[in-house]
């Protein structure tokens, strides 16, 4: 493999979720992930798996399968599921553009989507414990915290270091690139967030607060293009650091 590349588990699993105890906002719930929540997931997989047409459980890219206006495109699909006392574990079919996403070092995290609280066990106090997998994302920002990356790379030697996210030398320079992609995720998040509240009126109201609706989209509007000239300005620092890096390979020995 290059030196770019990011090196995915040799055994070919990748960890969903790990074990805890994770609110989730939206919802107004806590999810209880612990080994039984594990095991009746991994069971309900398996028994899905038994239909000779099941083609696996969807991995997409950032959760866009669940918005009507963002493709559904699969970076994978997860063959195998796996109960341990770590979490929930995959092994995933990769497709090419979902291989060359995690390759590339462009998405390191997993984030799983369970039913609603009404389909999951109510545990009481406001907690659930979700008994299947509906689907996943490759992200970089989950709402759940702690999963362990899809893949890693090793460092780079003559004691510089480039990483897919940001490049960062031993004498304390700061990394530009995490910098920049964390401005980055940050629109595109808000983005999201303002078009789920938006639809979220709409189907509330049916049509009643045309107003806020009208606003929420123009609020939408002025994010998207915010993120339009954030990402563009983000493609220019990228290009900078890969000069450096240029230079920096190129004074190996």
């Amino acid at each position: 493999m290059g030196d770019k590349d990011f090196i995915l588990a040799g055994d070919g699993w990748v960890q969903v979720t790990p074990c805890g105890e994770f609110p989730h906002v939206g919802a107004g719930v806590t999810q209880v992930i612990d080994r039984e929540a594990c095991d009746r997931i991994a069971a309900d997989f398996n028994c899905r798996k038994s239909d000779a047409n099941f083609p696996g459980v969807l991995v997409d890219f950032d959760h866009f399968s669940l918005d009507t206006e963002k493709s559904s495109e699969a970076a994978g699909w997860i063959s195998d599921l796996e109960s341990r006392d770590t979490g929930l574990w995959a092994r995933v079919r990769w497709s090419d553009a979902g291989l060359s996403a995690v390759q590339g070092g462009r998405f390191r995290l997993m984030s799983p989507v369970f039913p609603p609280p009404s389909a999951c066990e109510d545990l009481g106090c406001g907690k659930i414990r979700p008994v299947m997998l509906v689907s996943v994302a490759l992200t970089n920002e989950p709402n759940i915290k702690g999963g362990r990356p899809i893949a890693n790379r090793e460092p780079e030697v003559g004691g510089r270091r480039s990483e897919a996210r940001g490049l960062r030398t031993e004498d304390g320079g700061k990394d530009i690139g995490n910098r920049w992609s964390d401005v980055a995720r940050a629109a595109s998040l808000a983005v999201r967030r303002a078009k789920a509240e938006a639809r979220k009126l709409r189907s509330e109201d049916g049509g009643q607060r045309a107003d806020d609706v009208s606003s929420k989209d123009a609020k939408t509007q002025r994010l998207e293009a915010a993120r339009a000239a954030m990402m563009r300005e983000m493609a220019e620092k990228r290009s900078m650091l890969n000069a450096q890096l240029s230079k920096l390979k190129g004074g190996k020995s």
